[in-house]
C-alpha cells in the first residue's frame, strides 16, 4: 500500500518534470510550491500597523479624561482650560491641567471627597511650582492653597490641585476691583502602578 502511494505521488510529480529520488522528494517539493504561493503575487506585508493612542487630543476630551480619573469635576465657570495628557509606563494616565476661576469655583474644587489641603500666604514655593508646574505670575499673589489626596473609591489614583489667589482679585473695565476675587487653579491625577 505504502508502495503504491509513492507510485502515484511519484507519477504525479514527475509529470510536472520534477525529478523524485528518495521517499522525502514529494514533502520538500510540496513545501516549495506553498512557500513560493506565499511569495508570489498578493501584496506585500506593510508590517505592524499604528495603533491609535488612547489618549483624546482634544481639549474638551482631556478634560473630560481628567474628571474620569481624578473623580473631580471641572467648575462651571472655568475658562482658559489648558489640560496636558501623557502615558507612562505601563501605559497609566497622567494628567495635568490648569484653569482660571472665581473664588467659589476654586473652592468646589478643594472640597472634593478624600482631600486635605494647606493654605499658606502668599505665592506657591519652589516645590509646588514643579510640582504643578507653575511659571511665573504677572501679578502679586495674596494666598495660595494646596489639596492633595487619593481618589475615594481607588487608592491608585493621585490628584492634587493648587489654588492662586492673585491679591488684585477681577477687575472692571476700568481698572477698579469688582468685588469677585479670581483664582488660577493647577491640577494633576496619575495612576500609580498596581
Amino acid at each position: 500500500m505504502d508502495q503504491e502511494y509513492r507510485m502515484e505521488g511519484a507519477a504525479s510529480v514527475e509529470q510536472k518534470g520534477w525529478p523524485v529520488g528518495d521517499r522525502m522528494t514529494l514533502p520538500w517539493v510540496v513545501l516549495a510550491v506553498v512557500l513560493t504561493a506565499g511569495c508570489v503575487g498578493g501584496e506585500p506585508d506593510p508590517g505592524p500597523s499604528p495603533t491609535a493612542s488612547p489618549l483624546p487630543t482634544s481639549t474638551a476630551a482631556l478634560g473630560k479624561g481628567f474628571e474620569k480619573l481624578s473623580g473631580l469635576r471641572l467648575p462651571e465657570d472655568a475658562t482658559g482650560l489648558k489640560v496636558d495628557a501623557e502615558l507612562l509606563e505601563g501605559d497609566r494616565p497622567y494628567y495635568r491641567l490648569r484653569y482660571e476661576t472665581t473664588r467659589g469655583g476654586a473652592e468646589v474644587a478643594c472640597t472634593a471627597d478624600n482631600f486635605t489641603f494647606y493654605p499658606s500666604d502668599g505665592p506657591p514655593d519652589a516645590e509646588q511650582r514643579e510640582e504643578f508646574s507653575i511659571g511665573e505670575h504677572r501679578t502679586e499673589i495674596a494666598e495660595t492653597v494646596e489639596c492633595t489626596g487619593d481618589h475615594p473609591t481607588n487608592g491608585l489614583v493621585q490628584r492634587g490641585v493648587l489654588v492662586v489667589f492673585p491679591a488684585d482679585g477681577a477687575k472692571r473695565d476700568d481698572g477698579e476691583p469688582d468685588g469677585e476675587d479670581t483664582a488660577m487653579v493647577y491640577a494633576y491625577a496619575s495612576e500609580n502602578p498596581g
